[in-house]
Formats: C-alpha cells, sequence, structure tokens
C-alpha cells in the first residue's frame, strides 16, 4: 500500500497511513461509536486491528511492544470510560519507559463543552501520566500530530503519548501527506574524563556488581552490557524491568532479580558489592535505600535521562555518573 499518494483522503485515513508510515504492525483496542471511522479505515487499510477485552489490557500490550522494539506500540480505544480506562496502562508505560501511543475518540467538537454522552476533557486525564497529550483539531493536523506523539514517546526517557481524535475531525476531507518514518533520538557518549574516572574506580574495585535496571533492556544498552561482561567478566544483577539483559551464555555471572525484602542472592550479592554500575536503572524500580543501605558502595550510574540519578544522589551514595547514550 503505497501512503505518500496525494489527494483527498479523510483525517482518519492520514492518522492511519501516518501510523503506516512509522512501521505500526498491530494496534491495539475497543471500537466504540466515537473511534468508528478510524476503525473502519483499519479495517480496510491495516495496520492488523488485535481486539481486546479491557483498555487496560490494550495500553498494557502496546507497551510490550515498545518495549521489545524500542518502538512505540499502539492502541485504540473510544471515548469516556474507554480513554479514562487507559490511564493506569500509559502512568506505568511512562513510569517504566516503555514508547506507546495512545489514541481516543472523542466527541466532535461542537458537542466538547456540553453536557453529551461520555463528554470528557481526556487530553487533561491523561497529561499526567504522558509525555504528551493533545487532541487533532483539524484533518491537517492528523499526521502532524502522529509523528509529534511517535517522537515523544521515544525521546529519552521513552514513554506514553495521548492524541484525541474527535469524531467530527476524523471524517473531514485533507490533502496533507503522511509523515516519513520518526527516528530515535541519537545521544552523544560521556565525556572522556567521566569514562576514564569511571574505568579505574571498577578497575581498583573489589566487588563489582552491574545492577541492571529497566533501560538495560533496550537493544544497545543490552549488546553494550553483554560485550563488556564478554570482556570483563563480573557478577550482575537486575530488577525484574531489566529482564532479558542477560544472554544464555552470561548466565554464570548472573545472580537474579533483587527483591522487595532484600532475601534474594541479588540482594545479598549487592550487600557485599563497593562499586555498583547501574545501567538504566530507576529508583521507581527498587530504592536505592533497600539495597545500598549503609551507603558504603559507590555508584556509577550510567543512563540517558538527566533526573533518574537524582534520588539515587539524595541517599548519600558517594558518586553518580551519567552517560548520555550507550556505546557501540
Amino acid at each position: 500500500m503505497t501512503t505518500q499518494t496525494k489527494g483527498k483522503q479523510t483525517a482518519g485515513q492520514l492518522l492511519v497511513r501516518s501510523l503506516v508510515n512509522q512501521d505500526v504492525k498491530f494496534i491495539f483496542g475497543i471500537p466504540g461509536g466515537k473511534i468508528m471511522p478510524t476503525f473502519d479505515v483499519l479495517n480496510d487499510e491495516g495496520p492488523r486491528i488485535i481486539v481486546c477485552r479491557h483498555e487496560q489490557n490494550a495500553a498494557f500490550m502496546a507497551a510490550a511492544v515498545g518495549r521489545l522494539t524500542g518502538r512505540p506500540g499502539v492502541c485504540l480505544v473510544t471515548s469516556g470510560p474507554g480513554t479514562s480506562n487507559l490511564v493506569t496502562g500509559a502512568a506505568t508505560a511512562t513510569s517504566e519507559g516503555d514508547p506507546m501511543v495512545a489514541i481516543g475518540g472523542v466527541v466532535g467538537q461542537p458537542e466538547a463543552l456540553k453536557q453529551t454522552h461520555q463528554t470528557m476533557d481526556s487530553v487533561s486525564i491523561m497529561k499526567p501520566v504522558t509525555k504528551y497529550s493533545v487532541t487533532i483539531q483539524s484533518p491537517e493536523a492528523a499526521g502532524e500530530v502522529v509523528a509529534n506523539a511517535f517522537r515523544a514517546a521515544m525521546s529519552p526517557r521513552a514513554g506514553a503519548a495521548f492524541i484525541a481524535f474527535p469524531r467530527d475531525v476524523q471524517g473531514a476531507a485533507t490533502e496533507a501527506t503522511p509523515p516519513s518514518l520518526c527516528s530515535i533520538p541519537r545521544l552523544g557518549a560521556a565525556p572522556a574524563d567521566l569514562i576514564v574516572k569511571a574505568a579505574n574506580k571498577i578497575a581498583e574495585a573489589k566487588r563489582p556488581v552491574i545492577l541492571l535496571g529497566l533501560g538495560a533492556s533496550e537493544p544497545k544498552a543490552t549488546a553494550a552490557v553483554r560485550s563488556l561482561l564478554k570482556r570483563f567478566p563480573m557478577l550482575a544483577v537486575g530488577t525484574f524491568q531489566g529482564a532479558g539483559a542477560i544472554s544464555r551464555e552470561l548466565l554464570p555471572l548472573f545472580y537474579g532479580r533483587v527483591g522487595l525484602f532484600r532475601n534474594q542472592p541479588g540482594d545479598k550479592v549487592l550487600a557485599k558489592a563497593d562499586v555498583v554500575i547501574t545501567v538504566g536503572y530507576d529508583p521507581v524500580e527498587y530504592g536505592p535505600e533497600a539495597w545500598n543501605v549503609a551507603k558504603r558502595a559507590s555508584i556509577i550510574h550510567v543512563d540517558d535521562a538527566s533526573m533518574r540519578h537524582r534520588q539515587l544522589l539524595s541517599t548519600g551514595d558517594r558518586i553518580a555518573w551519567q552517560s548520555r547514550g550507550y556505546p557501540e
């Protein structure tokens, strides 16, 4: 199917063709009256619709696609409770760094300020749990909004984006062209002097341990971690969201997941570490007060987001480093 043809199309077609250009293969959701024009386009043109039993499930499935592929998964729902049921899934995706784009139908613009069936300010509801939450106010804007949502969802730190799509706008005609594929923003390496200091700290350590957080499951981060452990073997543990970073051949170095009660093998390994290298770690996963109780370990923090290590520093840990990206 060609998605770059100009000519009359509906805004619903423009949105769907824009999703195709973003390499979307599946869309998870539940149809409903306020989003049916767009569901009709999906039925005719694709991507494949996966009908779910609950909107929250659709959000979790979209976030899972984002975690596994690095590009946002997409869910599509109707107005009112169809959209409000997305809140938990969107909040989880944003807090755990999983890129996803949620699209919710809303009442037509003439009814937006009236007390009509399933009237709801969905943009305001979704704003606290997403990185980007907007309404498509004109048919020409549908493609641009999709591109902006994908860019926001993928930009470090990844998370959820939400698009409200009024029913009357979905059927309006437009000649706009679907935007091309959005690339994931690239980040530069950490400053050379910090890399040298971190390397020296690791070399001097007697019991270094790698703590793999949610960002470690990103493909480039996973490749870098595996390369490091093959060249310089050291013990590794992970949070539940860091799953998948350790390959089968590296299992002898892996001491499992850290636990909520400091009673797992991974917790015991961390308790004896003198240097902990946190890769993609976020305090929301497992607070540092649980694994660095005596504040005895030095921390080397490798991540692509500037704010995640603030709580790490506030606990009194002695050293924290931040990298703007992972080496090849």
